[in-house]
């Protein structure tokens, strides 16, 4: 068991500074009580981790990151990297969100699955970072945001997570869910980095979106999407999706 003080711990059930906590941790990691460090005691079996002068607070959660995209990283430039090169990088992003104070994320959307094996290789302790909510790949209707855009028809092959209608996107909610995502993505509108694709321009009918929010509901999924402008937005809403990504 572990014994963990500080100057000052934020309670952010009411909002309030706690002087001097004593926050004692199981060997689960869980924490089992809060106390006062100047009138509590606990024994030598005890670990004290004193964090000297420092604020304390839970840990946060980040709802919508992509471990494997860099951000300097856009269009083209793509290009110049190797399939595996994504998650490679996804690595030190996950590290540098939990040294940030990010203990669990939600990475709605990646290549290759790559959030699903940082989330395994991070449970199973081959690297170092935060709770993971996968979604594997994202789903979108065919030259939406959704789907990969910059090559020429000759290069192009079948994009994961792609597809027309309610049937076919069900059974890409499903596809997903198979391969290990807790939530599923879904790009209702155009978005701003992807070539041929206006941000507010709808790409999805409600009825398809209903499609994919029923059939994760019925698989006990949450939806997120990926939604500007109005008509877009509203009509994510109204087919029951569970998060609205941007809603700009």
């Amino acid at each position: 068991n572990t014994v963990i003080t500080g100057a000052r711990m934020l309670d952010v059930l009411t909002g309030k500074m706690v002087e001097h906590p004593a926050i004692f941790v199981n060997a689960e990691g869980r924490i089992t009580s809060i106390a006062d460090a100047r009138t509590v005691r606990w024994g030598s079996d005890v670990t004290h981790i004193d964090l000297g002068d420092r604020t304390l607070l839970p840990g946060l959660i980040d709802m919508h990151v992509h471990l494997d995209g860099p951000a300097d990283i856009g269009g083209y430039r793509g290009l110049e990297f190797t399939d595996s090169f994504w998650g490679m990088t996804a690595v030190g992003a996950a590290k540098s969100m939990l040294d940030a104070g990010f203990t669990t994320v939600r990475n709605v959307g990646s290549g290759n699955r790559n959030d699903i094996g940082l989330k395994q290789a991070i449970d199973n302790g081959y690297a170092v970072g935060p709770r993971i909510v996968p979604a594997g790949y994202a789903l979108g209707a065919t030259g939406g945001h959704c789907d990969s855009t910059f090559l020429p028809p000759s290069l192009e092959k079948p994009q994961e997570g792609v597809a027309d209608g309610e049937q076919g996107l069900r059974y890409q909610v499903r596809r997903q869910r198979k391969f290990g995502a807790e939530v599923i993505k879904v790009c209702a509108t155009g978005g701003v980095f992807s070539r041929n694709t206006e941000p507010g321009q709808q790409q999805l009918s409600e009825a398809e979106l209903r499609a994919i929010a029923d059939e994760a509901h019925q698989w006990g999924l949450r939806v997120a999407a990926h939604a500007h402008g109005a008509s877009g937005i509203k009509a994510a809403i109204r087919a029951g999706i569970d998060t609205i990504e941007h809603a700009s």
